[in-house]
């Protein structure tokens, strides 16, 4: 039997061989550059679908990086096979959205008497977002040392314990996203119009992929859970972050409260706790990845380079889009999605003594004289005899006036000068609660 020598043999494409660089003999190393496309663009890119409601339908396009977002999405489900292919520790969601090690400020009721030295990842966030507040700014004058910012925020809405969060979108963010659908639907008919079917099926199987992973991946619902107090108490409180130099008075029900000191998050699948959904779309994203490395080598240049070119296109929007300010999105997804945008107003003090007697006027707690030693704790003699004679004109509703006998002690007298200091935060404390109790 004839067998005929392999070189003589002539070679077959899976493709037309008319159109243009059709006769180059020179192939793209499409492995190398699918692996320039790293995916951890493309992993916080599939984070957003989470705080972006529109962002699910929107995925219609060739995107890089499959094989990271399989790896960090399969943590969720049970599947022994995905297990042997990705080793490792189990995480949840709030990990991926940067929230699981955020540590809140320390929380001081001024009613219910509760002291937490450290609150959940909704309190850090509400403290970011007052200091980004620019409307209803008020500037008290008096001794300056080290501004200190104190802003009040009126709680009137509280999200039950299960709660679904109410998530808006962007204006902007939908318009962008047509852009790499627009380039891989187009680079997939400039490969059918040449005639590259090979090209063509890839560029549409990574559309097909990742547009699926996206409506699967985004339908997990944004719930919140917070513990349910037995009586809907007052929870008016202060968080205190010190290292920002930033005090936040809390005014509303314990209920409204909790959501910020001990509110946790949740983004539930419907198929838990197997998450055969999630399973299915990690293999998916996993084979697509396969069978691309595998198939565009045998396409036309033109047909690689449109297929470089949508990827390239996805990834720059992958990119955008992990680039923008996620601290943004968490104040956009907590503070106006769960609490309904309250109301702020920020007062700016030269020095801690005026801020604090100043959060005492407001809050009125039970107990002044404990919630100023714990933001006060200055205990000399003179510090003392202010301290009674402040505690005792806020008690009594005062207006505060501060003689000059008070301070004639001997026991005060190396302090006399520090006394007056003091004095003049208070009045400005004073001054700073009128105008907080009459806004013009």
């Amino acid at each position: 039997m004839y067998i005929p020598h392999p070189e003589t043999l002539s070679t077959r494409t899976l493709y037309s061989e008319r159109g243009p660089l059709t006769k180059g003999s020179f192939s793209l190393d499409t492995s190398g550059m699918a692996s320039f496309f790293g995916g951890d663009a493309a992993v916080a890119a599939m984070t957003t679908l989470h705080l972006n409601p529109t962002r699910r339908w929107l995925g219609w396009y060739n995107s890089p990086g499959t094989y990271e977002v399989a790896r960090r999405y399969s943590k969720f489900c049970k599947s022994r096979l995905l297990e042997g292919l990705f080793p490792g520790v189990p995480t949840d969601l709030a990990a991926l959205l940067g929230m699981a090690n955020m540590k809140g400020a320390k929380y001081i009721g001024a009613q219910n008497g509760a002291i937490l030295d450290e609150t959940g990842p909704f309190s850090a966030v509400l403290v970011k977002d007052c200091m980004q507040t620019t409307q209803s700014v008020h500037k008290v004058e008096g001794r300056k040392t080290q501004p200190v910012e104190v802003t009040i925020r009126k709680l009137d809405h509280s999200i039950p314990d299960g709660g679904k969060a109410q998530l808006r979108t962007t204006i902007y963010s939908p318009f962008i996203a047509v852009l790499p659908i627009l380039v891989s639907f187009g680079t997939a008919a400039a490969c059918a119009k040449l005639g590259d079917w090979v090209c063509f099926s890839m560029i549409a199987l990574g559309v097909l992929v990742n547009g699926i992973s996206c409506l699967v991946i985004g339908s997990a619902e944004f719930t919140f859970h917070c513990p349910v107090p037995s009586l809907d108490a007052s929870g008016d409180g202060i968080l205190v972050s010190e290292k920002d130099k930033h005090f936040v008075v809390l005014k509303g029900s314990e209920k409204a409260v909790n959501t910020i000191t001990r509110g946790a998050f949740t983004l539930a699948f419907k198929s838990e706790p197997k998450c055969k959904d999630i399973k299915y779309c990690s293999i998916s994203l996993v084979l697509q990845l396969i069978v691309q490395l595998l198939f565009i080598p045998q396409g036309s240049l033109f047909g690689q380079i449109m297929f470089i070119s949508s990827l390239a296109a996805s990834w720059s929007y992958n990119l955008w889009l992990s680039s923008r300010d996620r601290e943004k999105i968490q104040r956009e997804v907590f503070v106006r999605g769960v609490l309904q945008s309250p109301k702020s107003t920020k007062f700016i003090f030269g020095t801690r003594t005026t801020a604090v007697v100043f959060m005492l006027l407001v809050l009125q707690p039970k107990d002044h004289a404990k919630i100023m030693d714990m933001l006060l704790p200055n205990d000399t003699p003179g510090w003392r005899k202010f301290k009674a004679r402040l505690l005792s004109q806020i008690r009594d509703g005062q207006e505060f006036r501060f003689d000059a006998s008070w301070r004639e002690d001997p026991a005060v007298a190396d302090e006399k000068n520090v006394l007056e200091l003091l004095c003049q935060d208070a009045e400005a404390a004073y001054r700073g609660y009128q105008k907080y109790r009459s806004p013009s």
